[in-house]
Formats: C-alpha cells, sequence, structure tokens
C-alpha cells in the first residue's frame, strides 16, 4: 500500500511507538481491549484511555501507583506532543478532554502532569 507523503508526516502512529509500549506493559488488560474495539486508531485509544482514567479517578476505582502510571502515559505523550502537532491536536482532543470533564481528575492532573501537559489543559479551561 502506498502512503502519500502528506499523510505519513500527519499520522501519529510511529511518535507514539514508545508511549504505546509503556501503555501496553503499565495497562495490559486496558490496552488489549481497546486495540480489539479499535483497532490500530492512536486517536481512539487515547481518547478512551483518557476516558479510562477519568472514570477510575471520579470512582476511586484504581490504586494510587496506577493513577500515577496513567499520568506517565500522558506526560509522555505531552512531550512528543512538543515535536508533533499532530500528537498535541490528538492529545488535546482526546485524553484531556476527558479528564477536564472530571472535577477530581482536572484537580489530581494539575498536580501531576508535567508543565507541557499542563499548558494543553489550561488552554482547554480557557
Amino acid at each position: 500500500m502506498n502512503t502519500s507523503k502528506a499523510s505519513a508526516t500527519e499520522d501519529p502512529g510511529p511518535r507514539l511507538l514508545r508511549v504505546n509500549q509503556y501503555l501496553e506493559k503499565n495497562f495490559p488488560d486496558f490496552f488489549a481491549e481497546a486495540r480489539f474495539h479499535v483497532g490500530d486508531d492512536d486517536y481512539f485509544l487515547y481518547s478512551r484511555f483518557g476516558q479510562y482514567l477519568a472514570r477510575s479517578i471520579e470512582g476511586n476505582r484504581a490504586p494510587r501507583n496506577k493513577i500515577n502510571r496513567g499520568f506517565t502515559v500522558l506526560n509522555k505523550m505531552a512531550r512528543v506532543s512538543t515535536r508533533h502537532p499532530a500528537v498535541r491536536g490528538m492529545m488535546i482532543s482526546g485524553p484531556l478532554e476527558h479528564i477536564i470533564d472530571a472535577p477530581k481528575a482536572r484537580e489530581l492532573a494539575r498536580k501531576r502532569l508535567n508543565p507541557v501537559a499542563q499548558g494543553l489543559l489550561e488552554s482547554l479551561c480557557e
């Protein structure tokens, strides 16, 4: 299959390989189920992850270390987003959108996210 140069530069998938590996290692059940439902679409994978993390925080359903690893995923994604606008857009309209809609998750995110992710989160609040 031929991939045009434009789509190759806009596709965030390869740039998120290390983040995907971290997500798969630390959230194997979530990762397997999400990949089953959304295939290789990283946009929907990370959107579902943001929803999963926000629900886990709001419902007090996850241990602290699991939540911390969830924020590590978002921090890693934010670092990639500084070099790749497609990842930045995916992060804003995906996981951070779910975090911002959950009061407990939003408050915890303000403490746990790195400065890059904080800036993206704050841009959603405006």
